[in-house]
């Protein structure tokens, strides 16, 4: 076989592959399983060996790992949005800004919070109930993909498959960091206007706080866009209850009406078993009035033949 031909076929199984990935991590963990099976199958019948044994050996997802792929693949922007936090949470810990570290650590747990129970919510729209315990588990991924650039490669793929966690505020946080010291404001002098312009070193602080106004907009559009998705789903879930409560009333008229029917076939059986009853008693009284008009039929019989021989007798 030509060169050619081996790398043909290698971007032929690389491609099937891919493709097994990508499904597969797209299904709800129970059905994982039996759809690899499937795709291993399929990979053997078209002599794709390799194949076969690379799908074979993708894993399953736990279902935190689950949730947190349907956020990469229905979600992605807001948990980009997410996780573009890390950039700033790490510098704050590289420089052990107490303050900057307190109000990112405080949004990032907003917006993890508010992203698994997006997820638990989508998961709901297709029918899957998520324990409060597997929430707590995505929630733990969300922290550890802000903490390890590599978790977060992960977990945007939406192929992850294991449940990860991490305790503190990032990796190696103290490692090589350089501690700068809270700054402290000095009196002013009281030819000093209330409000200066100039930070410390003179310089104007437009700039930071241009940038603190861009952060806070970007902070807000990704609110915005959480909360306008969460009205969305809460929209699908109204609709689906509505949907729900119809059926509901709707096969309880048709239960209320076969109890009815149940109960109308019920007294007109009771009825025929009275007269059933009836009937029988009226057997019994007619056979036994039978009975007694043949016997005096055949005591007649006999008197009238007694007499007929009496006759003849006398003639």
């Amino acid at each position: 076989m030509s060169e050619s031909a081996t790398e043909n076929d290698t971007d032929g199984d690389a491609d099937r592959v891919e493709a097994a990935a990508e499904e597969l991590y797209g299904v709800a963990p129970d059905d994982f399983v039996p759809v690899r099976d499937e795709l291993v199958a399929a990979a053997r019948e078209a002599g794709d060996r390799d194949a076969a044994r690379a799908i074979g050996k993708l894993r399953r997802p736990t279902q935190a790992a689950w949730l947190a792929n349907l956020l990469a693949r229905e979600r992605a922007t807001q948990l980009d949005g997410l996780l573009s936090l890390a950039a700033d949470l790490n510098d704050a810990q590289r420089t052990l800004d107490g303050t900057a570290l307190r109000a990112l650590s405080a949004q990032r747990g907003k917006l993890v919070a508010a992203m698994a129970r997006e997820a638990r919510a989508l998961a709901g729209r297709d029918g899957h109930r998520v324990a409060e315990s597997t929430e707590r588990d995505l929630r733990g991924i969300l922290d550890a993909a802000l903490a390890d650039a590599d978790i977060a490669g992960q977990v945007r793929s939406g192929r992850l498959h294991r449940t990860v966690s991490y305790s503190g505020f990032g990796p190696d946080a103290l490692a090589g960091a350089e501690p700068r010291p809270a700054s402290r404001r000095l009196p002013e002098p009281a030819d000093r206007p209330a409000h200066d312009d100039t930070a410390d070193d003179g310089q104007p602080d437009d700039e930071a706080a241009r940038a603190e106004r861009e952060r806070r907009a970007r902070e807000l559009a990704e609110a915005r866009r959480v909360l306008d998705d969460a009205r969305a789903t809460a929209g699908e879930a109204r609709d689906r209850e509505e949907s729900e409560r119809r059926a509901h009333e709707e096969a309880a008229r048709r239960l209320a009406e076969a109890k009815e029917r149940v109960a109308d076939l019920a007294a007109e059986l009771e009825e025929a078993r009275g007269a059933q009853r009836d009937a029988t008693e009226s057997e019994r009284s007619a056979s036994a009035g039978l009975r007694e008009a043949a016997a005096r039929t055949r005591a007649a019989a006999a008197d009238v033949e007694r007499a007929q021989t009496a006759v003849q007798d006398l003639s």
